[in-house]
Protein backbone atom coordinates (compact mmCIF):
# COMPACT_ATOMS: atom_id res chain seq x y z
CA UNK A 1 0.00 0.00 0.00
CA UNK A 2 0.97 3.91 -0.66
CA UNK A 3 2.10 5.77 1.87
CA UNK A 4 3.44 8.76 -0.08
CA UNK A 5 2.69 9.46 -3.51
CA UNK A 6 5.02 12.39 -5.83
CA UNK A 7 2.64 12.95 -8.77
CA UNK A 8 4.11 15.00 -11.47
CA UNK A 9 6.32 17.23 -9.29
CA UNK A 10 8.52 19.92 -10.53
CA UNK A 11 10.77 21.87 -8.24
CA UNK A 12 11.82 25.36 -9.92
CA UNK A 13 14.16 27.58 -8.06
CA UNK A 14 14.93 31.04 -9.82
CA UNK A 15 13.34 29.70 -12.99
CA UNK A 16 16.10 26.58 -12.81
CA UNK A 17 14.20 23.06 -12.38
CA UNK A 18 15.60 21.11 -9.93
CA UNK A 19 13.48 18.61 -10.03
CA UNK A 20 11.40 17.56 -13.24
CA UNK A 21 7.90 16.56 -13.39
CA UNK A 22 9.27 13.16 -10.62
CA UNK A 23 6.17 10.45 -10.25
CA UNK A 24 7.11 8.12 -7.16
CA UNK A 25 5.14 5.61 -4.74
CA UNK A 26 6.29 4.61 -1.88
CA UNK A 27 4.84 1.93 -0.39
CA UNK A 28 4.07 1.09 3.69
CA UNK A 29 7.32 -0.91 4.58
CA UNK A 30 10.17 -0.11 2.06
CA UNK A 31 13.44 0.43 2.56
CA UNK A 32 14.24 3.11 -0.10
CA UNK A 33 17.51 4.45 -1.03
CA UNK A 34 18.02 7.66 -3.16
CA UNK A 35 21.13 7.96 -5.62
CA UNK A 36 22.44 10.87 -7.29
CA UNK A 37 25.40 12.94 -8.16
CA UNK A 38 25.82 15.76 -5.96
CA UNK A 39 23.29 18.53 -7.05
CA UNK A 40 20.83 15.93 -8.60
CA UNK A 41 17.78 16.92 -6.35
CA UNK A 42 18.46 14.06 -3.43
CA UNK A 43 18.09 16.38 -0.92
CA UNK A 44 15.32 18.39 -2.70
CA UNK A 45 13.11 15.53 -3.10
CA UNK A 46 13.87 14.02 0.66
CA UNK A 47 12.14 17.91 1.67
CA UNK A 48 9.70 17.36 -0.69
CA UNK A 49 8.67 14.06 1.29
CA UNK A 50 9.20 15.56 4.69
CA UNK A 51 7.04 18.43 3.49
CA UNK A 52 9.80 20.94 4.25
CA UNK A 53 9.08 22.40 1.03
CA UNK A 54 6.07 23.00 -1.63
CA UNK A 55 6.19 22.04 -5.30
CA UNK A 56 6.19 24.22 -7.80
CA UNK A 57 4.03 22.27 -9.93
CA UNK A 58 2.41 18.69 -9.02
CA UNK A 59 1.21 17.39 -5.52
CA UNK A 60 2.62 15.28 -3.09
CA UNK A 61 0.27 12.89 -1.63
CA UNK A 62 0.09 10.60 1.64
CA UNK A 63 -2.37 8.31 2.16
CA UNK A 64 -4.91 7.97 5.38
CA UNK A 65 -5.98 5.19 6.59
CA UNK A 66 -8.54 6.83 8.17
CA UNK A 67 -9.90 8.41 5.70
CA UNK A 68 -9.28 6.17 3.06
CA UNK A 69 -8.47 8.53 0.71
CA UNK A 70 -5.00 10.49 -0.91
CA UNK A 71 -4.92 13.57 0.81
CA UNK A 72 -2.32 16.40 -0.02
CA UNK A 73 0.58 16.22 1.99
CA UNK A 74 0.77 20.21 1.47
CA UNK A 75 -2.19 20.98 2.78
CA UNK A 76 -2.75 18.66 5.54
CA UNK A 77 0.88 18.98 6.72
CA UNK A 78 -0.06 19.46 10.37
CA UNK A 79 -2.05 16.21 10.51
CA UNK A 80 0.84 14.55 8.74
CA UNK A 81 3.70 15.52 10.08
CA UNK A 82 3.46 13.71 13.32
CA UNK A 83 3.64 10.54 10.98
CA UNK A 84 6.97 11.32 9.62
CA UNK A 85 10.51 11.68 11.60
CA UNK A 86 13.48 13.69 9.82
CA UNK A 87 17.06 13.45 10.18
CA UNK A 88 19.15 15.96 8.15
CA UNK A 89 22.70 14.82 7.03
CA UNK A 90 23.77 16.95 9.98
CA UNK A 91 23.60 17.03 13.47
CA UNK A 92 20.11 18.11 14.61
CA UNK A 93 20.38 17.85 18.33
CA UNK A 94 21.14 20.56 20.86
CA UNK A 95 24.97 19.61 21.72
CA UNK A 96 24.85 21.10 25.14
CA UNK A 97 21.56 19.27 26.15
CA UNK A 98 21.80 15.90 27.48
CA UNK A 99 20.95 12.86 25.22
CA UNK A 100 17.43 12.72 28.02
CA UNK A 101 16.90 16.13 27.58
CA UNK A 102 17.37 15.92 23.55
CA UNK A 103 14.42 13.35 23.55
CA UNK A 104 12.30 14.76 25.89
CA UNK A 105 12.59 18.31 23.86
CA UNK A 106 11.77 17.04 20.44
CA UNK A 107 9.38 14.79 22.41
CA UNK A 108 7.48 18.03 23.40
CA UNK A 109 7.83 19.51 20.10
CA UNK A 110 5.43 16.95 18.79
CA UNK A 111 3.10 17.50 21.62
CA UNK A 112 3.28 14.17 23.23
CA UNK A 113 1.69 13.60 26.62
CA UNK A 114 4.08 12.85 29.73
CA UNK A 115 3.22 9.47 29.46
CA UNK A 116 3.60 8.26 26.29
CA UNK A 117 7.03 10.69 25.76
CA UNK A 118 8.32 8.42 28.85
CA UNK A 119 7.38 5.19 27.38
CA UNK A 120 8.84 6.15 24.15
CA UNK A 121 12.05 7.37 25.60
CA UNK A 122 12.38 4.19 27.44
CA UNK A 123 12.04 1.83 24.30
CA UNK A 124 14.00 4.05 22.02
CA UNK A 125 17.22 4.38 24.46
CA UNK A 126 17.11 0.72 24.87
CA UNK A 127 16.53 0.22 21.06
CA UNK A 128 19.28 2.33 20.39
CA UNK A 129 22.01 1.13 23.29
CA UNK A 130 21.85 4.98 24.40
CA UNK A 131 20.68 3.93 27.89
CA UNK A 132 23.84 4.63 29.54
CA UNK A 133 24.51 7.35 27.83
CA UNK A 134 21.21 9.23 28.74
CA UNK A 135 22.78 11.77 31.55
CA UNK A 136 25.71 12.73 28.69
CA UNK A 137 26.14 15.95 27.03
CA UNK A 138 25.38 15.49 23.43
CA UNK A 139 28.67 17.10 22.56
CA UNK A 140 30.35 14.33 24.67
CA UNK A 141 28.81 11.54 22.62
CA UNK A 142 31.31 9.58 20.08
CA UNK A 143 30.27 9.84 16.07
CA UNK A 144 28.34 6.51 16.51
CA UNK A 145 26.43 7.58 19.66
CA UNK A 146 25.90 10.78 18.36
CA UNK A 147 24.49 9.82 15.15
CA UNK A 148 21.82 7.13 17.21
CA UNK A 149 21.02 10.07 18.93
CA UNK A 150 19.94 11.93 15.97
CA UNK A 151 18.06 9.24 15.16
CA UNK A 152 16.28 8.34 18.14
CA UNK A 153 15.45 12.40 17.98
CA UNK A 154 13.62 11.79 14.65
CA UNK A 155 11.80 8.45 16.09
CA UNK A 156 10.98 9.70 19.51
CA UNK A 157 7.18 10.35 18.02
CA UNK A 158 7.02 6.70 16.54
CA UNK A 159 6.39 7.69 13.10
CA UNK A 160 5.33 5.70 10.10
CA UNK A 161 8.16 7.18 7.86
CA UNK A 162 11.74 7.81 8.23
CA UNK A 163 13.62 9.81 6.20
CA UNK A 164 17.59 10.56 6.68
CA UNK A 165 19.70 12.21 4.58
CA UNK A 166 23.21 10.81 4.29
CA UNK A 167 22.58 8.83 7.84
CA UNK A 168 26.37 6.83 7.02
CA UNK A 169 28.44 10.47 6.00
CA UNK A 170 31.88 10.98 7.37
CA UNK A 171 31.53 7.43 9.36
CA UNK A 172 34.31 4.60 9.50
CA UNK A 173 33.06 1.58 7.81
CA UNK A 174 32.62 -0.46 11.38
CA UNK A 175 30.17 2.43 12.32
CA UNK A 176 28.48 2.40 9.11
CA UNK A 177 28.01 -0.74 9.69
CA UNK A 178 26.32 -0.37 12.95
CA UNK A 179 23.87 2.35 11.43
CA UNK A 180 22.81 0.59 8.66
CA UNK A 181 22.35 -2.15 10.90
CA UNK A 182 19.72 0.33 13.04
CA UNK A 183 17.89 1.19 10.27
CA UNK A 184 17.09 -2.46 9.41
CA UNK A 185 15.49 -2.79 12.63
CA UNK A 186 13.76 0.19 12.73
CA UNK A 187 12.49 -0.79 9.38
CA UNK A 188 11.31 -4.22 10.80
CA UNK A 189 8.90 -2.19 13.20
CA UNK A 190 7.10 -1.50 9.94
CA UNK A 191 8.60 2.08 9.53
CA UNK A 192 9.02 2.69 6.24
CA UNK A 193 12.74 4.20 5.62
CA UNK A 194 13.45 6.52 3.23
CA UNK A 195 17.19 7.26 2.71
CA UNK A 196 20.05 9.30 0.44
CA UNK A 197 23.56 8.24 0.14
CA UNK A 198 26.58 8.09 -1.51
CA UNK A 199 27.59 5.27 -0.03
CA UNK A 200 26.06 2.79 -3.22
CA UNK A 201 27.51 -0.38 -1.50
CA UNK A 202 25.42 0.42 1.87
CA UNK A 203 21.58 0.99 -0.08
CA UNK A 204 22.67 -2.12 -2.34
CA UNK A 205 22.50 -4.08 1.61
CA UNK A 206 19.69 -3.23 2.54
CA UNK A 207 17.16 -1.00 0.66
CA UNK A 208 14.39 -3.45 -1.38
CA UNK A 209 13.81 -0.57 -3.47
CA UNK A 210 16.05 2.19 -5.35
CA UNK A 211 15.43 5.45 -6.66
CA UNK A 212 18.20 7.08 -9.05
CA UNK A 213 17.95 11.15 -9.75
CA UNK A 214 19.62 12.07 -12.99
CA UNK A 215 19.89 15.33 -13.85
CA UNK A 216 17.00 16.62 -11.74
CA UNK A 217 14.64 12.96 -13.20
CA UNK A 218 13.85 10.15 -12.12
CA UNK A 219 16.02 7.74 -14.14
CA UNK A 220 15.22 4.20 -12.69
CA UNK A 221 12.82 3.10 -9.86
CA UNK A 222 12.51 -0.26 -8.09
CA UNK A 223 13.64 -3.24 -6.71
CA UNK A 224 17.32 -3.99 -7.77
CA UNK A 225 17.16 -6.63 -10.02
CA UNK A 226 14.55 -4.30 -11.98
CA UNK A 227 17.00 -1.46 -11.78
CA UNK A 228 19.90 -3.65 -12.90
CA UNK A 229 17.87 -5.85 -15.56
CA UNK A 230 19.05 -2.96 -18.46
CA UNK A 231 22.43 -4.03 -17.62
CA UNK A 232 22.42 -7.40 -17.02
CA UNK A 233 25.30 -9.49 -18.10
CA UNK A 234 24.61 -13.08 -16.49
CA UNK A 235 23.96 -15.80 -18.74
CA UNK A 236 23.72 -19.52 -19.14
CA UNK A 237 25.34 -21.65 -21.87
CA UNK A 238 23.75 -25.13 -22.95
CA UNK A 239 25.38 -27.48 -24.90
CA UNK A 240 23.10 -29.15 -27.60
CA UNK A 241 23.76 -32.82 -27.90
CA UNK A 242 23.80 -34.21 -31.83
CA UNK A 243 20.45 -34.55 -33.14
CA UNK A 244 18.80 -32.67 -30.93
CA UNK A 245 15.53 -30.59 -31.28
CA UNK A 246 17.24 -27.18 -31.84
CA UNK A 247 13.53 -25.36 -32.13
CA UNK A 248 12.02 -27.38 -29.62
CA UNK A 249 14.02 -26.79 -26.78
CA UNK A 250 14.13 -22.89 -28.06
CA UNK A 251 10.36 -22.70 -27.66
CA UNK A 252 10.21 -24.42 -24.60
CA UNK A 253 13.27 -21.73 -23.53
CA UNK A 254 11.08 -19.05 -24.40
CA UNK A 255 8.59 -19.53 -21.90
CA UNK A 256 11.35 -18.99 -19.19
CA UNK A 257 11.96 -15.44 -17.62
CA UNK A 258 14.67 -14.86 -19.88
CA UNK A 259 15.96 -11.54 -22.17
CA UNK A 260 16.88 -13.26 -25.27
CA UNK A 261 18.59 -16.49 -26.50
CA UNK A 262 21.80 -16.32 -28.85
CA UNK A 263 22.81 -19.81 -30.45
CA UNK A 264 26.49 -20.11 -31.03
CA UNK A 265 27.68 -23.36 -32.71
CA UNK A 266 26.65 -26.44 -30.51
CA UNK A 267 25.45 -24.28 -27.71
CA UNK A 268 22.40 -21.82 -26.84
CA UNK A 269 23.68 -18.67 -24.77
CA UNK A 270 20.34 -17.56 -22.60
CA UNK A 271 20.42 -14.07 -20.98
CA UNK A 272 17.67 -14.18 -17.48
CA UNK A 273 15.95 -11.51 -16.51
CA UNK A 274 15.46 -13.06 -13.11
CA UNK A 275 18.23 -15.82 -12.26
CA UNK A 276 16.85 -17.60 -9.57
CA UNK A 277 13.69 -18.34 -11.18
CA UNK A 278 15.38 -19.06 -14.39
CA UNK A 279 18.10 -21.44 -12.86
CA UNK A 280 15.06 -23.22 -10.95
CA UNK A 281 13.01 -23.82 -14.34
CA UNK A 282 16.10 -24.36 -16.61
CA UNK A 283 17.27 -27.34 -14.12
CA UNK A 284 13.96 -28.91 -15.31
CA UNK A 285 14.13 -28.80 -19.05
CA UNK A 286 17.63 -29.51 -18.55
CA UNK A 287 16.31 -32.73 -16.81
CA UNK A 288 13.62 -33.35 -19.48
CA UNK A 289 15.35 -32.75 -22.87
CA UNK A 290 18.49 -35.06 -21.76
CA UNK A 291 21.15 -31.78 -22.36
CA UNK A 292 24.02 -30.29 -20.22
CA UNK A 293 24.65 -27.21 -18.32
CA UNK A 294 28.35 -26.16 -20.26
CA UNK A 295 28.43 -22.58 -18.93
CA UNK A 296 27.19 -20.61 -16.03
CA UNK A 297 28.48 -17.13 -15.77
CA UNK A 298 27.03 -15.26 -12.17
CA UNK A 299 28.56 -11.66 -12.90
CA UNK A 300 25.81 -9.27 -11.77
CA UNK A 301 26.64 -5.73 -12.40
CA UNK A 302 26.99 -3.58 -8.67
CA UNK A 303 24.62 -0.67 -8.45
CA UNK A 304 27.81 1.26 -8.41
CA UNK A 305 28.37 0.02 -12.01
CA UNK A 306 24.96 0.68 -13.11
CA UNK A 307 25.17 4.89 -11.36
CA UNK A 308 28.40 4.71 -12.98
CA UNK A 309 26.99 4.01 -16.87
CA UNK A 310 23.76 5.91 -16.34
CA UNK A 311 25.24 9.17 -15.17
CA UNK A 312 27.52 8.65 -18.20
CA UNK A 313 24.32 8.12 -20.47
CA UNK A 314 24.89 4.68 -21.08
CA UNK A 315 21.89 2.43 -21.37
Amino acid sequence: MEVINLKGVTQRFKKVNILDNVNLAINQGDMLGVIGQSGSGKTTLLNLITGFIQPTDGDVVYYSKIHHEERSLTKNLNKVKKHIGFTPQHNSFYPKLTVMENLLHFGRLYGLDKKTLKDNIKNLLEFTHLSHHKKKLAEHLSGGMQKRLDISCSLVHRPKILVLDEPTADLDPVLQKEILHLLQEVNKQGITVVFASHHLESIEKICNKVVIINDGRVHSYGSLDEIRAPFMRDHFRIKLPKGADKEHIIERLRGLPIKNIVQKRHSLVITPTHVGRTMNELMEIIKDEGLQLNDLHFKKASLNEVFEKIVEGEK
